[in-house]
């Protein structure tokens, strides 16, 4: 059977998941394939190609916005939409900020774009919210940095000491959640 570049993007997003970003190789790759490394590059000519198709194949899935709703449902929609692709793959967040945006991802944007400028933001606003809701979003399907190991450390800094139980209780889920209405509730307040 001839190797073709859905399959090549489909088995490099299995060993995306099974190994991470970080051992992700076109070697591996072509192993899993069970073909030769100039084999693969027949069809994908370097590693950063196959990154960008796989950039490419978590974003596939189009936003399903209902534009019957307010501005700011649309907007919660699309982020948790977003934010579903991301925690479907290992490392997508990190892949994504690595990643320039293909077509999928584009139209993410642009549809991002268009919820904003109906409701009346400025060109210069519309840009800025676009990248700061996309890196909100990243910044919440990404692996947090463990906090262990804190104790005893924490003497000088009493605030962050009393809320050590309740930072370590926030869920990525309960930080996600608070951030898109904080924001949310900043653009409402922008808008009037």
């Amino acid at each position: 059977m001839p190797l073709d570049r859905r399959q090549i993007t489909e088995a490099a997003l299995e060993l995306l998941d099974e190994a991470g970003l970080a051992e992700l190789s076109t070697r591996r790759l072509a192993a899993r394939l069970g073909v030769s490394s100039p084999t693969l590059y027949w069809h994908v000519k370097d590693k950063a190609q196959l990154l960008d198709l796989l950039a490419e194949a978590i974003c596939e899935d189009a936003f399903d916005i209902d534009t019957t709703k307010p501005w700011r449902d649309q907007l919660e929609q699309g982020l948790h939409q977003f934010r579903a692709l991301l925690l479907k793959h290992r490392d997508a967040a990190t892949l994504l900020r690595e990643r320039p945006p293909g077509p999928n991802r584009l139209a993410h944007i642009e549809t991002t774009c268009r919820i904003l400028q109906e409701a009346g933001f400025t060109p210069e606003d519309t840009a800025g919210i676009a990248r700061l809701l996309t890196a909100h979003v990243l910044a919440s399907a990404e692996t947090p940095p463990k906090t262990g190991g804190l104790q005893g450390r924490l003497d000088d800094f009493p605030a962050v000491k009393a809320l050590g139980p309740v930072f370590a209780r926030a869920t990525a889920d309960d930080l996600f959640a608070l951030g898109t209405e904080v924001i949310l509730d900043g653009l409402a307040q922008r808008r009037k």
